[in-house]
């Protein structure tokens, strides 16, 4: 028997704060099979590539980190399967930031098989700045919901 759980439009996720550092982005860029320098990794490829005093850190950690938070909201056993976030990169986050991803229900949709929840997600730096917004969904199975009343 499915666990039964609510999701209600204004509902907030509980946030989620990754702090960034060069070690981090470096093992993260490592797992995808990246190898040799690159704007992510290496100051002077950050350099000549982007034109920065720093490296940075892929978008994709980003949504790794927004997919995690959506995942511990919806739990493993719906979102794996039925979840999915899209977001826009902003701006850069660097080693040394500190990124809080939060995110809110904002609508939710009856389908054939369950429930689309759709939630407005932001990642924002310790300075006040967004550095990714989108959005993420999951369809909550029937047997994971309330009855209806």
């Amino acid at each position: 028997m499915a666990i039964t759980r609510s999701f209600n439009i204004g509902d907030e996720l509980p946030p989620l704060t990754k702090h960034m550092t060069q070690d981090a982005i470096n093992a993260f860029e490592k797992s995808g099979g990246a190898t040799g320098p690159s704007q992510f990794t290496d100051l002077e490829a950050a350099k000549s590539t982007l034109g920065t005093s720093s490296t940075v850190a892929s978008g994709r950690m980003s949504l790794t980190f927004a997919t995690e938070m959506l995942r511990r909201y919806f739990g493993a056993d719906i979102y794996n399967g039925r979840g999915m976030v899209d977001l826009r990169f902003l701006r850069p986050v660097r080693p040394g930031d500190a990124v809080t991803f939060t995110g809110k229900v904002t609508g939710s949709a009856k389908e054939a098989d369950g429930v689309r929840i759709t939630v407005e997600v932001s990642a924002t730096n310790q300075k006040g700045a967004v550095t990714a917004a989108g959005m993420g969904a999951c369809v909550v199975p029937s047997g994971f919901l309330p009855p209806e009343e």
